[in-house]
C-alpha cells in the first residue's frame, strides 16, 4: 500500500468514526405524525360527549314547556327561563377553570371531563328531588352548567390535534354530536315525562349521562405533550384587539338568538295548538337541522 493510499484509508476511517459519533449524539428525527388511527376513536368520544352535554342542554326546551304548562314549582315564566339561560352562561364562564385543570399535571383532559360528568349527574339527580325554583337553579342551572362547561372546554381542542388534512371533516363529525343528542333527547325526554314522570325522567337521564360521559372521558386522549400545548386561563391582552372584540360581539348576538329559539320552540308549538309529542318532534328536527349545516 502506498503512502497516499494509506493516508486516504486513514482519513476515511476518521470520517466514519466522526459520522458514527454524530449519529450517536443526534438520533434520527421521529417519523412525521400520521393522522387517523386512534384519532377516529377520539372523534367518536367527542361526538358522544357533545351529544350528552349540548344535546342534553337542548332538551331543556321540553322541560321548560312542561314547567310552563304544569306550574310544578310555582314560579314565573321568567324564573323558569332563567334556569336554561343560566346553564349555558355557567358552561361558558367556567372556561378559565377548565383550561387550568386541563393544563394541571395532576388533572389533565380525561379527569377534567370525568369531573364534568360527575357535576352533570349531580345536577340531574338533584333536579329529580327539586320542589322549588331555587332548587332547579342550583341543580339544572349551576351544577349541570358547570359539568357541561368542564366537558366541553376540555374536549373541544382535542380533535384538531389528531388531524391535519381531514381536520375540518373530523371537527364536523365531533360537533354534529350536539345535534344528534338534541334530536334524541328532545323526543326521549317528552316520552319519559309522559310515561314515568318528571323525577324519574331526570334520574334516567342522569344514569345515561354518567355512563356515556365516563366512557367518553376514557376514550378521549389528547396530544398536548407531543405538540407542546400551552394552556392560559385568561389573556387580558386580547381585549386590546378590535378584531377580537368584534368577534366576541358577534358570538354574543348569535348565541343570544340561538338560546331564545332552541329553548322556546317547543312551548311555542304547544301554544299554537300542537300536542306535546308533536312539539317535541319539532324541537328534535330543529336541533337536527341546526347542526346538519356543520357537516355540510
Amino acid at each position: 500500500m502506498t503512502v497516499r493510499e494509506r493516508d486516504s484509508h486513514n482519513n476515511q476511517d476518521s470520517n466514519d468514526s466522526v459520522n458514527t459519533n454524530l449519529e450517536a449524539q443526534d438520533p434520527q428525527p421521529q417519523a412525521e405524525f400520521k393522522e387517523g388511527g386512534y384519532g377516529w376513536v377520539v372523534i367518536f368520544g367527542v361526538f358522544i360527549l357533545n351529544a350528552h352535554t349540548w344535546g342534553l342542554n337542548s332538551s331543556f326546551a321540553v322541560f321548560l314547556a312542561y314547567y310552563l304548562r304544569s306550574g310544578s314549582f310555582g314560579a314565573s315564566q321568567l324564573g323558569y327561563a332563567f334556569v336554561g339561560g343560566l346553564s349555558i352562561s355557567i358552561a361558558l364562564l367556567v372556561s378559565p377553570l377548565a383550561t387550568t385543570l386541563v393544563g394541571w399535571k395532576r388533572c389533565g383532559t380525561r379527569l377534567t371531563i370525568f369531573l364534568g360528568a360527575i357535576f352533570e349527574t349531580i345536577g340531574f339527580i338533584s333536579s329529580s328531588f327539586a320542589s322549588q325554583l331555587w332548587h332547579l337553579i342550583l341543580s339544572q342551572g349551576v351544577s349541570f352548567g358547570l359539568g357541561m362547561g368542564l366537558c366541553f372546554v376540555a374536549s373541544a381542542a382535542v380533535p384538531p390535534q389528531w388531524f391535519v388534512k381531514r381536520r375540518s371533516f373530523a371537527n364536523a363529525i365531533a360537533a354534529s354530536g350536539s345535534g344528534f343528542g338534541g334530536l334524541c333527547y328532545s323526543l326521549a325526554t317528552n316520552a319519559m315525562i309522559a310515561n314515568i314522570g318528571l323525577p324519574w325522567a331526570f334520574r334516567v337521564i342522569a344514569i345515561i349521562c354518567f355512563v356515556v360521559n365516563t366512557i367518553a372521558s376514557y376514550l378521549i386522549r389528547d396530544r398536548n405533550h407531543a405538540i407542546g400545548s400551552v394552556h392560559m386561563a385568561f389573556n387580558w391582552k386580547l381585549f386590546k384587539r378590535p378584531a377580537f372584540l368584534l368577534f366576541q360581539a358577534w358570538m354574543v348576538l348569535s348565541i343570544l338568538g340561538y338560546v331564545i329559539l332552541v329553548f322556546s320552540i317547543v312551548d311555542y308549538c304547544q301554544t299554537v295548538g300542537l300536542t306535546a309529542s308533536q312539539a317535541s318532534l319539532v324541537g328534535a328536527l330543529f336541533n337536527c337541522e341546526l347542526y346538519a349545516d356543520i357537516i355540510d
